[in-house]
């Protein structure tokens, strides 16, 4: 992956790596995945071009992989106490119809199961 500063005016920083306004550098791999790039992408500091590499691919993945199962837990400790509507509202998102339940209990069941997979 590269970057290129197209700030005009402003110094950018990637770990060790510093990009002077008009520069194009290589984005080092162990900051491919890094947040700041999409700062500097959505304050039209700098256009990120290119393919993250392998390395950079997996980090991805497993960040990934890891916040669907921080949401997953979160969502699963959400149920404790959950109001009707908030509990529909999460049985929609996952797929499944509050209607189609026969009552409240089941369909917080049909929720936690969904949840568990």
């Amino acid at each position: 992956m590269k970057i290129e500063n197209i700030s005009g005016s402003k110094i950018i920083g990637i770990g060790d790596i510093t990009v002077l306004p008009g520069e194009v550098k290589e984005i080092p791999t162990a900051y491919e995945t890094s947040p700041i790039l999409e700062v500097y992408k959505k304050c039209k500091l700098a256009n990120i071009t290119g393919e993250a590499s392998a390395l950079g691919k997996k980090t991805i993945e497993k960040k990934l992989a890891e916040e669907a199962e921080t949401l997953r837990q979160v969502r699963l400790a959400s149920l404790e106490g959950i109001k009707e509507e908030e509990l529909a509202k999460l049985a929609n998102e996952l797929g499944i119809h509050p209607a189609e339940c026969k009552d409240q209990t089941d369909v917080l069941k049909k929720v936690k199961a969904a949840l568990k997979k």
